[in-house]
């Protein structure tokens, strides 16, 4: 006589077969994560100008992840990032973050932006020394632009007059162009307005680098690790995609 399942086992019977089927459901998401046919990334940035080109190369190579971005000033992109609300991060980064991985994306510099009309604006190059004691707009505090340009003013010895403190590059811009003050941004986020023009500014410690940053322990892994080798260029891309593990 063969044997018979128990009355027991005729009904763990179903509920056994519904939790074999779940395991090959998530072995296969989690072979398609793997192979990045499937998954998510979240990116925070401190501006988008950097972040939105690195996207289109993830979106290009790996259609199926869905990516997100977050932006804010640096400080709150850092925090994202260490918090794990954000997967990886582009950030202007001013101080060593040795828990942190980094690949250099560009470098950029602090320019002047001033109205059309001002006196300065005939200059083709206006020294830092010439804004002590000029009116001057920045953002906030947690901003790179501000710590940098901050930093690079004290250096100097001179005090330019702060009247307004704003949240957003467009802000600043627009606060420009109503006569509130001059406003220090990185060239890349100066823009175009008909109103304005940006001028270059000299002086020292008015550069920075602009990274691709993730935790150390998360740089390699999945879609993370994919995002840092496009970043890196196609050679570095290729060979992350071929290989194994």
């Amino acid at each position: 006589m063969g044997a018979a399942p128990t009355q027991l086992g005729e009904a763990l019977a179903p509920h056994v077969r519904r939790v074999l089927g779940l395991l090959r459901d998530l072995e296969h998401l989690l072979r398609q994560a793997r192979d990045l046919e499937q998954g998510q990334l979240t990116l925070a940035a401190d501006s988008p100008f950097a972040a939105m080109p690195l996207l289109r190369r993830l979106q290009d190579a790996h259609p199926g992840i869905a990516a997100s971005l977050v932006t804010g000033n640096t400080a709150t992109t850092l925090k994202a990032l260490r918090d794990g609300t954000a997967d990886a991060a582009v950030a202007t980064l001013l101080e060593p973050a040795p828990d942190l991985a980094r690949l250099c994306l560009g470098t950029d510099r602090v320019v002047l932006l001033l109205p059309r009309d001002h006196e300065l604006a005939g200059s083709a190059q206006v020294d830092l020394r010439a804004l002590d004691g000029v009116a001057m707009v920045a953002r906030e505090e947690g901003s790179a632009t501000f710590r940098l340009f901050a930093a690079a003013c004290a250096a100097t010895g001179i005090r330019p007059r702060l009247t307004l403190q704003l949240g957003s590059r467009e802000a600043l811009r627009e606060a420009v162009a109503h006569g509130f003050g001059l406003g220090a941004v990185f060239e890349e986020e100066a823009g175009t307005d008909p109103r304005l023009v940006r001028r270059a500014l000299a002086g020292q410690g008015l550069q920075a680098d602009t990274c691709l940053l993730a935790l150390a322990e998360r740089a390699q892994l999945g879609v993370v690790k994919a995002l840092f080798a496009l970043a890196a260029g196609p050679a570095h891309a290729e060979a992350a995609r071929n290989r194994p593990g």
